[in-house]
């Protein structure tokens, strides 16, 4: 193998389990399991609950959008 076929193989990124959009769709699929686990088990007051557990990162979110990071 020459040292141009190493670097190259060497250099390719490697793609893992929670990488780029992966990771963040399953977050996003826990979450709503989450919710949905929560909603069913104490009903209304669970899904209130989930909705006033993400109030500080819906904030925190609008703020960074609205600072422009």
């Amino acid at each position: 193998m020459s040292d141009s076929k190493a670097a190259a193989e060497n250099s390719a990124p490697t793609k893992g389990i929670l990488s780029g959009d992966r990771g963040v769709y399953l977050a996003v699929a826990l979450f709503v399991a989450l919710v949905a686990l929560m909603t069913f088990t104490f009903g209304l007051p669970g899904l209130a609950m989930s909705a006033l557990a993400t109030v500080p990162f819906i904030y925190a979110t609008l703020i960074l959008i609205t600072v422009g990071k």
